[in-house]
């Protein structure tokens, strides 16, 4: 059975579904990946969220920020699955979503390094140098989705 990719605006969004996007993005990237960052930085009011659900829980997670607020291109980040539910290709199929809602937009992304062929393998080019973020390494990665 395929899997149903939802996305809304913020304002769309249930307290619920909100509870639940804030609570996976804290276990992924402050409890298991140690990153301690303000996940409310007041962007997710403007972003589309993109997301899969299984059992009444949101098990696979991103936001899609439009070009502007934080490049010129459409950008994506906070790309959370619960560990249950990784190996399954469920974020991939997330980005894929959102790629073809926005086909022919380029993509520009901030990802974490050790992701890089991971990113290419579904388009992305690096554009940068190692940089740190969040003191994580990080490189800007860019897709013309033609």
């Amino acid at each position: 059975m395929a899997n149903v990719i939802l996305s809304k605006k913020f304002s769309e969004l249930t307290t619920e579904e909100l509870y639940q996007i804030i609570d996976l993005r804290l276990r992924v990237f402050v409890e298991e990946q140690k990153i301690l960052y303000a996940d409310t930085d007041f962007k997710d009011q403007k972003c589309l969220h993109y997301y899969i659900k299984k059992d009444g829980k949101i098990v696979s997670y991103m936001r899609l920020l439009p070009a502007g607020l934080k490049y010129k291109e459409i950008a994506f980040g906070r790309v959370a699955t619960d560990e249950r539910y990784r190996n399954l290709g469920l974020a991939s199929e997330i980005i894929k979503k959102a790629m073809q809602d926005f086909k022919g937009e380029p993509f520009r992304i901030s990802a974490q390094a050790y992701l890089k062929k991971y990113y290419e393998k579904l388009g992305f080019k690096t554009v940068s140098d190692i940089y740190l973020e969040e003191e994580v390494e990080h490189i800007e990665m860019l897709a013309l989705n033609r």
